[in-house]
């Protein structure tokens, strides 16, 4: 594979890429960082891919260890980052197309949601506050929101479930 044929290739997956980033890290300005980190890394190791396998599986294994890094960075600084599970259920390496499902089956669950767990989920996940700020702030206890988002979580995961397997 020609340099230019993997940056064209490269390029074509940059708005899926940045959509997962983004999901992932609730944050514009480290999506753009870790998309660029991504890029580079793989700009670097584009001749360890081989020509007619997943592209996708290979660039979203880079993509998932920048993000790894990045919540690394994040847990250093002692700042919010995202549960491994939650982290999880958002970020889908997939092997097969379906990102784009996947993404439209989470945005539809998320809907679904009573505006409070909306709320309470963008509230906790946006990095503004830590999980006690954002219970006394609430008026709830630090240990009843972590129950909320636990459930929440696990909602959400069998919800986009259903709906992928309903498909």
């Amino acid at each position: 594979m020609t340099d230019d044929d993997f940056a064209e290739l490269l390029s074509s997956e940059q708005e899926r890429l940045r959509r997962i980033i983004r999901a992932v890290v609730f944050c514009g300005a480290a999506t753009g960082d870790i998309l660029q980190r991504s890029n580079l890394v793989a700009w670097e190791k584009r001749n360890t891919f081989v020509h007619g396998t997943d592209f996708r599986k290979w660039i979203n294994t880079i993509v998932r260890y920048e993000i790894l890094a990045h919540r690394r960075d994040k847990i250093r600084r002692k700042e919010t980052v995202l549960s491994e599970q939650a982290e999880e259920m958002l970020f889908v390496t997939e092997d097969a197309d379906d990102s784009d499902e996947t993404a439209k089956a989470l945005r539809g669950c998320l809907q679904a949601l009573r505006e409070e767990d909306r709320v309470l989920l963008e509230n906790r996940y946006s990095g503004k506050n830590t999980l006690r700020a954002f219970a006394e702030e609430a008026g709830r206890s630090e240990a009843g929101v972590r129950v909320s988002l636990h459930r929440l979580r696990k909602a959400l995961k069998a919800c986009v479930e259903a709906k992928m397997n309903h498909e």
